[in-house]
């Protein structure tokens, strides 16, 4: 738009003023001067321009031959396979190709790929400014290097050993961080597995959701943050994106071990925006104990994406129980505290122990229930089973 608005003003000249301001003697000039101020104005132009949407993973290079610990290694040589996209470091020990490096490598046996190097590099997104512990997994050798640092911040050197793990700590702000990983298979069996745990953050794999493959630092990360906090009994999760692309929608993904997860929720997602966006739900049921939680954004261009793994650790708080009026006509109400204990299961016994009423209450956020049992007066047993345990009482009915 804007060398298009400065070619009319140009022709506008030439054809209206071509007396003293811009005459022909004086044609150079002005075109000097227009094309000074078309080349300022689209400079102004793209550093108003709003920076791309990151996209997720990181970009692997992979190289014939081992690279020695030698990071000039990779300047020196070109990579036979540039800018592949990978979606996290997750390569499991093992000696067939499972890094799809194919005829890149050496075979000294059939599919036992060997003599080969890659480089991993991209930007790592932080969510929450706090302490970080890297756990860098290889076999053959490695190197993690972070922002730009002219020494890497954890390495595994040399080729003579098995797979193993070894990790650094390091205090790290909330924004993007450059990542590079450094690697080299030389024989036997290859691996590279790189995890980190942080705040609310128990050890895993660095995931997709927070891995950008442009090394630029002019990109919106998608995720800026996802939390879980317990309150109540219950737990509160909220994210919000600085923008979105081709997003579909967001699964809430709920696991008690944090490694097998299962869908808690769903909500829609705002398809394609440069705009920020927050979000918010409620698991209100959380388990005794760890609770983790991930989030899982659906997109219609890609596979899904994903955000660091949370743990809540929800501490069990004594179930109380009140039962009213006392007496009676048979007809009672129910109260049970914590309000989160969802559905439990009441049952009326005589005093023989015999089982003579059963009745599922809905115990949401604490609410009165009313109990119409419709017995016979006198004295039973009252037993309420929860999620949280369970509780008896002697009851009086039209008493």
């Amino acid at each position: 738009m804007i060398p298009l608005i400065l070619t009319m003003l140009f022709l506008y000249i030439l054809r209206g003023r071509s007396g003293p301001v811009c005459g022909n003697s004086q044609f150079r000039n002005c075109f000097a001067l227009l094309l000074g101020i078309s080349v300022l104005l689209s400079s102004v132009a793209r550093a108003q321009s709003p920076p791309v949407v990151g996209s997720p993973g990181l970009s692997a290079d992979y190289y014939r031959g081992y690279f020695y610990d030698q990071a000039s290694f990779f300047t020196t040589n070109t990579p036979a396979i540039r800018n592949r996209p990978v979606e996290q470091l997750n390569f499991a020990e093992a000696e067939d190709d499972n890094f799809y490096v194919g005829n890149v490598a050496t075979y000294y046996a059939p599919n036992r790929p060997d003599e080969f190097s890659a480089r991993f590099q991209g930007q790592l997104y932080v969510t929450t400014t706090g302490s970080y512990t890297f756990y860098l997994g290889s076999d053959d050798a490695a190197y993690l290097w972070l922002d730009n640092n002219p020494q890497p911040i954890a390495f595994n050197k040399g080729d003579s050993f098995p797979y193993r793990e070894v990790t650094s700590t390091w205090t790290l702000t909330a924004g993007l961080h450059t990542l590079r990983v450094d690697y080299g298979e030389h024989g036997g069996s290859q691996g590279l597995v790189l995890q980190y745990s942080g705040p609310d953050m128990p050890k895993q794999l660095i995931p997709n959701g927070v891995l950008y493959n442009q090394m630029a630092a002019a990109i919106r990360p998608t995720l800026m943050h996802f939390d879980a906090v317990a309150t109540n009994q219950q737990v509160a999760l909220n994210w919000e994106t600085a923008a979105e692309e081709n997003c579909t929608g967001f699964v809430i993904q709920k696991s008690l071990d944090g490694k097998v997860f299962t869908d808690l929720l769903r909500q829609p997602g705002g398809a394609t925006t440069m705009m920020a966006r927050s979000y918010d739900a409620i698991d209100p049921v959380p388990a005794n104990g760890w609770n983790y939680y991930r989030l899982q954004q659906l997109r219609s261009d890609r596979q899904p994406v994903y955000s660091p793994i949370k743990a809540v650790e929800i501490k069990p708080v004594e179930l109380t129980v009140s039962i009213y009026p006392v007496p009676n006509n048979g007809t009672f109400y129910l109260n049970v505290q914590p309000g989160n204990v969802g559905t439990a299961l009441l049952k009326l016994l005589d005093m023989s122990g015999r089982q003579v009423y059963q009745q599922e209450v809905s115990l949401a956020n604490g609410s009165l229930q009313m109990i119409e049992p419709g017995m016979s007066t006198g004295i039973y047993m009252l037993k309420l089973t929860t999620s949280a345990g369970t509780f008896s009482r002697k009851i009086s009915l039209g008493i």
